[in-house]
């Protein structure tokens, strides 16, 4: 296989003198400090459980309405099953943004109500929340009508975690004192620490609006966007938030984390080590794991032991669940991880992996393996997958070519780092058409005449098996490697590694006439310590030599588009009910969990084109903003309007779907013909 090289005022003067400043300074310090951040890591898994490849992409399961409606933050769980979450302490503010420019009227205040208030400040500070709350009581039944009574009040509640009572208080703040920005980021602080986010994000939105250089507004409203995995729009509140504050670390930090979510690790690594350089607070070992991959960071001596994870630190690993934003930014009380996570599968670390100490950075590793007692033979890959999901160093997507020569595709076995680009060139004087029915990796590239080529990037691991729709003998393989090492058998079956980073890692071996549950059986921990290992592999296999195992999974298209109007419909229905929250909920799993998950997505992007499948998604996600009140007034989205966009957006997905289905089952229309 070729490969082409492309070489990231006044105060009365009594005891409460001076405790409104005091307070002040408690009230928005305690809201900062309630956000945690969200991480690209996935820690914290107690046993190891191995996927292999064949599983990496199963969708999550959906909680119940009926939970969602009983706990919005168990809802936001729901949405995490696409990626893993840290809790990280977050670093408080050293310059806090007061809200509001003019002080608060406590002057107005009678004594008996600002006393009331001391003594519930006093003893909030001391934990005794419940005798805090009853003078916060008493100052309210004094002062009916202070605004900042209940704001105070409210504060003190989140401080204590009742979130029920603190939202009830910010919104009778709110109807004393409509549009005050600082009552209103307050509010939106309490509700991103209780997992609150579409209506956090509501809020920030008035902040922002109505104080448009409110850098840390813009910072929070981006974290509440994440965790509604949207992760655009969480983007660019942080390029915002950065444009009003070049040198708010936490910004920079945030966005870096947004980016990795998106897999664009190159591209965040400038935001992450600019963060480091603005304050070592930042240096997570998430993040030196990660810009150590990228060959960006190289770890003082004396500073190994900082790599390992901190006490108290989890760490939960894999991806999957894609994850994925959730949003790796959440506070204390993210405990699930994941918006969504995609599921936790293996266990290790960061930055140091694993819990064996490590002697030397690059480790040497060989061996045999034998296929029912005989060597394997060079079609056979050994692959070191990370744990950490992460690449290694060196490692990069590749563009390769697969030609079609004499009928036959050269090579006829390929292997290839997944996110490459593969292009089919036919040097044949007939016409072929390659098309693949492998699971996660489905497409068809149509007619293409002598001389033409087509090209596709893979970016699902796992092997492809090739074939022709006009030559029924063509067959060949491409195997898709995961991120970390991989290396080809020898004749008689022997491997090795040389210097492979020490770190934690899942093997595998591959050949094309292994079945995937033959695969999955054969899986080693590996956790590279720096002392030279061998790992030799005995397979047992049913099949015969020469024989070609693709996973093929039947997937009913017309049944996820089903599934995509089922939830969208509900979701106008819950939308006209006032159900907000589970609304946009429904939408969301319409898109990540149907659409995506359900792999209607991807084939349409490799069939046909990725312009074609993102506009697919833009229509989709048109809706959802409609229904979300994103971009959008109250007077512009109708119910009728809803469904009639639902109608057009579903009727273009049930005709792309009858166009794959005839690319990807020719044979069976032919039949039906």
């Amino acid at each position: 296989m070729k490969k082409n090289h492309n070489p990231a005022g006044n105060q009365p003067s009594s005891p409460p003198k001076g405790i409104f400043k005091k307070w002040g300074v408690f009230l928005l310090s305690t809201a900062t400090l309630a956000v945690g951040l969200w991480a690209l890591m996935y820690y914290s898994t107690p046993q190891p459980v191995f996927k292999p490849y064949d599983k990496f992409k199963k969708a999550s399961s959906v909680v119940s309405e009926e939970k969602e409606e009983a706990s919005p933050a168990k809802a936001d769980e729901f949405e995490a099953a696409d990626e893993s979450w840290l809790d990280v302490e977050e670093k408080p503010a050293i310059d806090l943004i007061k809200a509001s420019a003019e002080p608060p009227p406590m002057s107005q205040l009678p004594r008996e109500t600002l006393e009331h208030i001391s003594k519930g400040v006093a003893l909030t500070e001391k934990g005794e929340f419940n005798a805090g709350d009853l003078e916060f009581q008493e100052a309210a039944r004094l002062s009916p009508d202070s605004a900042h009574v209940y704001s105070i009040w409210a504060t003190a509640s989140k401080m204590a975690k009742k979130y029920k009572g603190a939202d009830e208080r910010f919104k009778r703040a709110d109807e004393l004192a409509p549009n005050d920005p600082e009552i209103l980021f307050n509010w939106g602080m309490m509700l991103l620490e209780s997992n609150q986010n579409v209506r956090s994000a509501e809020l920030m939105e008035r902040v922002v609006k109505m104080q448009p250089d409110n850098y840390y507004a813009y910072n929070y409203l981006g974290k509440a966007y994440g965790r509604q995995k949207m992760y655009e729009e969480e983007e660019q509140q942080y390029r915002k938030s950065l444009e009003l504050r070049p040198d708010f670390a936490q910004a920079y930090f945030n966005l870096g984390i947004v980016l990795s979510i998106r897999k664009k690790f190159e591209e965040a690594a400038p935001f992450f080590e600019k963060a480091i350089e603005m304050d070592r607070f930042y240096e997570k070992p998430f993040v030196v794991q990660m810009l150590t991959a990228l060959g960006r960071y190289t770890a003082p001596a004396d500073k190994m032991a900082d790599l390992k994870p901190a006490d108290g630190e989890k760490h939960d690993h894999e991806h999957a669940k894609g994850e994925e934003h959730a949003s790796a930014q959440d506070g204390p009380d993210e405990k699930m991880h994941s918006e969504g996570s995609d599921t936790k599968e293996q266990e290790g670390s960061a930055g140091m992996e694993g819990s064996k100490k490590k002697v030397k950075d690059v480790t040497d590793v060989k061996g045999v393996v034998l296929i029912n007692g005989q060597p394997s033979g060079a079609d056979t890959v050994v692959i070191l997958e990370t744990k950490s999901k992460m690449r290694v160093r060196s490692q990069a997507p590749g563009a390769y070519e697969v030609d079609q020569v004499n009928l036959q595709f050269q090579p006829k076995h390929s292997v290839v780092t997944v996110g490459s680009k593969i292009t089919f060139y036919n040097k044949d004087v007939e016409v072929h058409n390659i098309f693949s029915k492998s699971l996660n990796n489905q497409f068809n590239l149509g007619a293409m005449a002598a001389g033409s080529g087509k090209s596709i990037t893979l970016d699902s691991p796992g092997p492809v098996v090739l074939r022709c729709n006009m030559h029924k003998e063509m067959v060949g393989t491409i195997f898709v490697v995961p991120n970390g090492y991989h290396t080809m058998a020898n004749w008689k079956g022997e491997y090795s590694f040389e210097n492979v980073d020490s770190k934690d890692y899942i093997m595998q071996v591959w050949n094309p006439m292994l079945k995937p549950e033959e695969v999955a059986e054969h899986l080693k921990s590996a956790d590279l310590t720096g002392v030279d290992a061998t790992f030799d592999f005995d397979i047992k296999t049913t099949s015969k030599r020469g024989e070609i195992h693709d996973m093929i999974e039947a997937v009913d298209y017309n049944l996820v588009v089903d599934e995509i109007e089922k939830e969208m419909r509900q979701a106008i229905e819950d939308w006209k009910n006032e159900k907000k929250f589970i609304s946009r909920k429904r939408m969301l799993l319409a898109i990540t969990k149907h659409f995506d998950g359900g792999g209607l997505k991807g084939a349409i992007a490799k069939s046909f084109s990725k312009n074609r499948s993102d506009g697919l998604e833009q229509k989709l996600d048109e809706i959802r903003k409609m229904i979300s009140g994103i971009g959008f007034s109250k007077d512009e989205v109708t119910e009728a309007g809803l469904h009639s966009k639902t109608d057009f957006a579903i009727s273009q997905l049930r005709l792309n779907v009858k166009e794959l289905e005839a690319r990807l089952n020719p044979d069976f229309n032919k039949d039906k013909k």
